[in-house]
């Protein structure tokens, strides 16, 4: 029996869980077993090197467990060896080294003293050393943390799935080789079909500069994630800037009965879907094509992700970029695809902006966990109510 998990070990545990490493009993276990056995004892960095050796799978993890280390209190490591010399007892590090002739020399320091590097923390309660010029001390992240992990992303993306079969025939047709063989008697080859693979394609059409500039980084985690680990049959990335394109008529807006009001509701069957715009193939918008020759791209089905603050970090509220955004909502579904909207801002900063008006006549969700879970569910054809459906 190991036994019970020492306090600092279930306090580092706990902050793990908190910052996203998946650590099971089993994990625990492992651990409290390692530290019986003597494993990771003799000091902080080989406690250190013996989690990220059990928990990590990655660099980022093994950062993640290295600076939560020093978070925590474990045993001090930082008591020296003792030895007894003539009676006495004397750190190591101060043991007289005698001459020949029987004079004491300077105290010889120990090799393990030498190689203590001095950017580590003290775990006593003082303050770190400053680390050596040049080099980070090895407790700090120095890469930055992002809401949601690759993981966590990869998870929802992955139940975008669409199953048929084509491609060569590999696997076996039970039913259609023991209907041939029950309607010839004949013993035959067996009837192969092709194997069931995920067909879903996907467009992400990201707002980039601008009002969008401060989730740049974010944005793109997200979106290198997704291509990364969705494992769908396409992927597809377009950027643009605030709106795709300019509707060809907007002459509908003036049969609005308030001149000054921004809600569709009226005119939104006589709004025709976007025609015009272009898309740009980098995120430095630098090279462009057609908006229209990307949209018609899609195929039934496909799914298409709106990424775009909508106004809603400035505060803005503008009827033609929702007419706009309207129009090609309008466009994605003449063509049978299915479209939605990620949103980097929390849902209480879309009110009395052009995200709150352009969110009730496409489902639009923040770019967060449950956010991008209940965007896969529109995307497999999920129905979901808005004020104004297209």
């Amino acid at each position: 029996m190991a036994g019970p998990m020492p306090a600092f070990a279930r306090d580092l545990v706990d902050r793990l869980r908190r910052r996203g490493l998946r650590l099971g009993v089993d994990d625990c276990v492992t651990l409290r077993t390692a530290l019986a056995a003597g494993h990771g004892l003799h000091s902080t960095e080989a406690l250190g090197a013996l989690c990220v050796a059990l928990w990590a799978t990655s660099r980022r993890d093994a950062e993640i467990i290295t600076s939560t280390l020093h978070l925590v209190a474990p045993p001090d490591w930082s008591l020296e060896p003792l030895e007894r010399v003539a009676g006495e007892t004397r750190p190591a590090a101060e043991i007289p080294v005698e001459s020949p002739a029987g004079r004491e020399l300077e105290p010889v320091p120990d090799a393990r003293e030498a190689d203590l590097d001095v950017t580590r923390p003290a775990l006593r309660g003082g303050g770190a050393d400053p680390p050596r010029s040049g080099r980070p001390a090895p407790y700090l992240i120095t890469r930055p943390q992002y809401p949601m992990s690759e993981r966590e992303i990869a998870q929802a993306w992955r139940r975008l799935r669409r199953p048929s079969r084509h491609g060569p025939r590999t696997e076996l047709d039970v039913e259609a080789t023991v209907a041939r063989y029950a309607k010839t008697g004949v013993v035959t080859a067996p009837v192969l079909m092709p194997r069931r693979i995920n067909s879903a394609r996907l467009l992400l059409l990201i707002d980039r500069q601008g009002s969008m500039t401060p989730f740049h980084n974010f944005v793109d985690h997200v979106t290198r994630s997704i291509v990364r680990a969705a494992r769908l049959d396409s992927i597809t990335i377009g950027y643009f800037r605030n709106s795709l394109g300019r509707s060809p008529d907007r002459s509908t807006m003036a049969d609005l009965t308030d001149p000054l009001a921004v809600e569709l509701d009226t005119i939104i069957d006589r709004i025709p879907p976007l025609t015009k715009g272009w898309i740009y193939d980098d995120p430095d918008l630098t090279r462009r094509r057609p908006a229209r020759k990307v949209l018609d791209t899609l195929t039934a089905g496909a799914g298409v992700v709106i990424v775009s603050d909508a106004g809603a970090q400035r505060g803005s509220l503008v009827a033609t970029r929702i007419f706009d955004a309207v129009a090609l909502g309008l466009a994605v579904n003449a063509r049978r695809a299915r479209v939605c909207w990620l949103n980097p801002l929390a849902t209480d900063r879309w009110a009395e902006t052009s995200a709150a008006q352009i969110a009730r006549h496409i489902p639009m969700f923040p770019l967060d966990r449950d956010g991008m879970y209940a965007a896969v569910d529109v995307l497999r054809g999920r129905p979901v109510s808005v004020a104004a459906p297209l």
